[in-house]
């Protein structure tokens, strides 16, 4: 186990809010989004592609609004990993290495988005203004780039994500302190994360119940461990004494050490 001195009590408490932020944006404003505001252009409800290029193309501020607020979802989702393992025990360097895909997943996520917002609706109304049908170069070009976006975000993006989610689970349960049945949430969550990873990959129209399982399971995973913070921050000392030792605690084993925070 490794041991530092205790992280003040506004840090704890911030990155408790970023855990409940995440919960927030990644559970229900991102699937409100999905569905009320993205919906009727994605595959999900519209099957056909001439009819998703000819809403994308009427409701472009529409479109491009509600992937915009992807970044919100995608940066709070990468920062959770943060806000978490940096206050993670563990002997090997299992919160950084989480971290650190977490990142990789979320730039992949991004250029998703990006390819949602400003390449998909252009193509969507040069394939309206041509009024051309399949098999035309056109419809397969706009075709590829959602493939290449839905690819990018929910196949790459979230592969990765669950991926550092995984990582993050050696140092959970080798931390003091943490709540087993939250660590069995945990477990939980990105295995069922992985079966969806796999899924969207090779059988997307199979995939809604394990996301939907998923998405259930992370806001009370997140939510929890926000919880956790807190209870943590209570007992810590305020940022006055940062760097000081609270008489008759010293250090705790199971914290990281390193001005990074790992």
């Amino acid at each position: 186990m490794r041991a530092r001195p205790r992280r003040t009590r506004e840090a704890l408490r911030f990155d408790a809010f970023a855990l409940v932020l995440a919960g927030l944006v990644n559970t229900f404003l991102a699937a409100a989004t999905a569905r009320f505001v993205l919906g009727p252009g994605t595959t999900t409800q519209q099957f056909d592609a001439l009819a998703r290029a000819s809403w994308i193309a009427e409701h472009g501020v529409r479109w491009q609004a509600g992937w915009l607020f992807w970044f919100v979802v995608t940066l709070s989702f990468a920062w959770s990993f943060f806000a978490l393992g940096r206050n993670l025990g563990s002997v090997r360097p299992w919160p950084g290495l989480a971290v650190g895909v977490a990142l990789v997943a979320a730039a992949v996520d991004l250029v998703g988005v990006l390819v949602n917002v400003a390449v998909v609706p252009h193509l969507a109304r040069a394939v309206v203004e041509a009024g051309v049908g399949p098999p035309s170069d056109l419809v397969v070009v706009f075709r590829s780039a959602e493939r290449f976006a839905y690819g990018a975000t929910n196949v790459a993006g979230f592969g990765l994500y669950t991926v550092a989610g995984i990582l993050l689970l050696p140092a959970v349960f080798g931390t003091s302190g943490f709540p087993r049945w939250l660590a069995a949430v945990g477990v939980a969550e990105w295995t069922v994360a992985g079966v969806a990873t796999a899924l969207l990959a090779v059988a997307p129209d199979t995939a809604t119940g394990p996301l939907i399982v998923s998405f259930v399971l992370y806001a009370p995973w997140v939510w929890g461990c926000a919880a956790w913070l807190w209870r943590e921050s209570m007992d810590a000392p305020a940022s006055g004494t940062r760097g000081q030792v609270v008489p008759g605690e010293g250090l705790e084993p199971s914290r990281p050490v390193g001005g990074n925070g790992f």
